[in-house]
């Protein structure tokens, strides 16, 4: 490490171009030992003058957000690297092994779970290190090695580690939690972020993902960290602190996903594609035992590769139709009924369909589905099935995110079920409300806008194997000659039109944050009178917890988590509205719109043009700013 390059930094500092704190950081990581395997990326950072990805890199420190740690891969606190993966897994043994005075293991421990999938508690609630943590990872690049970097340092802290044998899903990870019942569980995926990102996601032993105030104390157990203790991956494994899972758990696990079937319809042809990442373990399995035989797998990308070679941008993000192009290939040659696609980790699922004049023929935006329309599908297929076979609990919970159509919702409430319906974003969420159940409710079914689902508490985070239930739920209407846009033309009919629209605003760097906060603040000063032609009925500020109605100027409490949302309602009953987040994974701001022939006259064609002008005037509110 070279002198020049030191006053450099520090020239930059006295200059005003990096702050102290950035300035500092760079000078450890490229002073001290513990560092010196990234002295060569952050000299060439240095040598090419690149103080903004500095200033990002080294000014502040990565933290929890809506999906555990995530960032891009590379040098600095803010960054994802075997030093960031280091302190989080060394402040999660810290407490782990202080699980008895109140850690993660404190919301339940030993004992067997139920029909219900609740865990059944035996009046033990210690839940500490001896238990063990289960770590997973996906297919990016580098997961594996930062899933063994983290159970080396857990087995340097005597913390027995439980991994999995190759890359899992998500949802694998959270049945093995409970199955096994450890005290928490790491899954290494960013999910469906570029292939530069990667992430830290901790589970409590309910299997859920952990969430407020845990994650807050989590995150101070890191920021404790000084030194990070580890051991070689070889000798825990020998010292018997790492063990391998056994295979009988993923046989459990598949066969948890195949009691998902609601029929023996099998009839129908299927394309599905993991997009490079670990479905082939899950959904595939699930479609093997479950007897599909006419299932066609999208060769190219069927092969795990991180940086997702064949979708634009490297985005595997079944939310996006561009990511259904060679899926809607291989269906036009193969005749295939419907295209299934997952996201890297396995817990989000996409779905196009052809279109009754063009089949394929039609650009992917015109067949995917988006996420609300599917969670209707899967909502109204799994509680009119189950209610049909007397199997709907009398006690049934459904629950969805705040930012998630209401259509869902309408189904639930008509099938008699308990309906929680203004959960934060996020799917930890929906599992922290199954924990929270009575003893005596059954979950049911639970739905995102972000294509996440699940039918079985058995797991306790998205599944993307549910959209296997698409599959069945198609092979039932062929037999009619029908199809599941003509089931969701029904589901409309029924309960009334919806049309959903989102968009996000990229904003990175210091400056995007400083912005999207500007943005926030001003949009609570002074909300807005009316979105897209339409007054506005109310304000809901989920973050001071109360509501306001712009006509009357009158405020009243709403008692809901507290978050960082806007909730702009156009009607009295609120099913048609405007919400804007920022986002708790990613530099940006996130505006969702839903119009609703429920609450707004009009055909469809006229709700369609109501939720774009909402979404256009939401978007160029938010850029003035």
């Amino acid at each position: 490490m070279s002198n020049p390059t030191i006053s450099k930094i520090n020239a930059w500092i006295a200059g005003g171009v990096l702050s102290r704190t950035a300035g500092e950081a760079i000078v450890q990581w490229l002073t001290e030992a513990d560092f010196a395997a990234f002295g060569a990326e952050i000299r060439t950072l240095v040598e090419a003058g690149d103080t903004n990805e500095l200033e990002d890199a080294f000014g502040s420190a990565i933290a929890f957000g809506t999906g555990g740690l995530r960032g891009w891969m590379g040098p600095g606190p803010n960054r994802f690297n075997t030093r960031t993966v280091g302190v989080a897994a060394q402040g999660l043994a810290r407490y782990v092994s202080g699980a008895e005075e109140g850690g993660v293991g404190a919301s339940g421990a030993h004992g067997h779970h139920g029909a219900s999938g609740q865990r059944q508690h035996t009046g033990d609630t210690r839940a500490g290190s001896a238990q063990g943590v289960v770590v997973a990872w996906d297919t990016r690049h580098n997961s594996e090695a930062f899933a063994k970097e983290t159970a080396r340092v857990l087995a340097a802290n005597g913390i027995p580690v439980l991994i999995f044998d190759g890359h899992r899903s998500t949802p694998a990870l959270s049945f093995a939690v409970r199955e096994l019942g450890a005290a928490a569980g790491v899954m290494i995926s960013a999910s469906h972020n570029p292939p530069g990102d990667n992430g830290f996601k901790v589970y409590g032993p309910d299997g859920g993902q952990i969430v407020a105030p845990l994650d807050a104390r989590i995150t101070a157990e890191m920021r404790r960290v000084t030194k990070v203790r580890r051991t070689g991956y070889e000798d825990a494994v020998e010292g018997g602190l790492i063990r391998t899972i056994d295979r009988d758990l993923d046989a459990g696990y598949i066969a948890v996903l195949a009691d998902l079937s609601l029929s023996g319809a099998r009839d129908i042809r299927v394309v599905y594609t993991p997009l490079h990442g670990v479905g082939m373990t899950s959904i595939a399995a699930a479609l093997e035992k479950l007897g599909y035989q006419d299932v066609h797998y999208v060769e190219e990308q069927v092969k795990p590769d991180g940086t997702f070679p064949t979708l634009a941008g490297g985005i595997a993000n079944p939310e996006r139709p561009e990511a259904f192009l060679l899926g809607i290939r291989k269906a036009a040659e193969t005749g295939a009924d419907l295209v299934l696609a997952s996201d890297p980790d396995a817990d989000r699922v996409g779905c196009a369909l052809p279109l009754s004049d063009r089949g394929w023929s039609a650009p992917p935006d015109a067949l995917a589905l988006n996420g609300h329309q599917i969670g209707a599908l899967l909502c109204h297929y799994i509680l009119s099935r189950k209610q049909a076979a007397g199997t709907l609990s009398a006690k049934g919970l459904f629950c969805k995110t705040a930012v998630t159509s209401d259509l869902a919702a309408l189904i639930a409430r008509s099938h008699g079920l308990e309906v929680v319906d203004d959960l934060p974003v996020g799917f930890k969420h929906v599992g922290a409300a199954i924990e929270r159940m009575p003893s005596d409710m059954t979950f049911v079914f639970g739905t995102e806008e972000s294509h996440g689902y699940l039918a079985d508490a058995r797991i306790r985070d998205k599944e993307a194997a549910t959209g296997i239930l698409l599959a069945e739920y198609a092979a039932l209407a062929k037999k009619d000659n029908r199809t599941l846009r003509d089931e969701l033309d029904d589901i409309y009919r029924a309960y009334g039109y919806f049309k959903e629209r989102q968009q996000s605003i990229v904003m990175a760097g210091p400056e995007g944050t400083r912005r999207i906060d500007g943005i926030m603040a001003a949009l609570r000063t002074a909300p807005p009178k009316q979105v897209g032609g339409r007054p506005v009925y109310r304000v809901i500020d989920r973050e001071r917890g109360q509501a306001l109605d712009p006509r009357t100027n009158t405020t009243t409490a709403v008692p809901a988590d507290r978050v960082n949302i806007l909730i702009f309602t156009l009607s009295e009953a609120g099913h048609t509205r405007a919400i804007v987040r920022p986002s708790g994974t990613e530099p940006t701001m996130k505006f969702y719109v839903s119009a609703s022939s429920v609450d707004m006259a009009g055909n469809r064609k006229a709700i369609d043009g109501l939720a774009e002008s909402m979404l256009a005037a939401m978007t160029e509110l938010c850029e003035s700013m």
